[in-house]
């Protein structure tokens, strides 16, 4: 028997918090992060809304989720880094081992990004969660040289690690024909 949204009965063929993001960012590619619902999500997955919500609290937060997941991360590997090398030298290191362990983890890891830069609703958002990654490099570079996160030496070395990390970021879209 089948019910009025045409499945059948018993669990939804796609419940898993994975199969769900994967119907979300389908969605957001072909008709774009502002027209997508979180009704045609929970349709597409064939759940319920209840369902992307027990995973999710906004639509926002499905982009997002993975996002703070590696920023923790980065947190984590610092701290956890040799502590014998220099700096900088760390820093780079393991900005380099989470972004490709984030790649690796999450298929839908780059997809986020070619969303993000093609939604203009999530352009305050991440710059947002940007400053927050950088504050994770300054906190550390605090940490190791026994100063406030807030001085300047921690502040620029979050600023110009992120910088460095997401040049076309670091540009304005309006100037991103002028920028090498």
């Amino acid at each position: 028997m089948t019910t009025t949204s045409g499945r059948g009965r018993g669990r939804p063929p796609v419940s898993s918090r994975e199969a769900i993001e994967r119907q979300a960012m389908r969605l957001f590619r072909e008709h774009g992060y502002a027209a997508t619902t979180i009704q045609m999500i929970a349709r597409a997955s064939g759940v319920s809304r209840t369902r992307v919500f027990r995973y999710w609290g906004s639509k926002t937060e499905i982009i997002w989720a993975e996002f703070e997941t590696h920023t923790h991360r980065l947190s984590q590997l610092l701290r956890e880094a040799d502590q014998g090398a220099a700096t900088m030298t760390i820093v780079r290191e393991q900005v380099v081992a989470n972004v490709a362990r984030s790649i690796d983890d999450t298929p839908l890891w780059m997809e986020r990004f070619a969303i993000l830069d093609s939604s203009p609703d999530l352009q305050g958002e991440a710059a947002a969660h940007w400053l927050v990654w950088a504050a994770v490099i300054a906190e550390y570079v605090a940490q190791r040289h026994g100063v406030e996160p807030a001085e300047v030496l921690p502040q620029s070395t979050g600023a110009a690690v992120q910088g460095a990390f997401q040049p076309e970021r670091a540009v304005h879209p309006s100037r991103r024909q002028f920028a090498g």
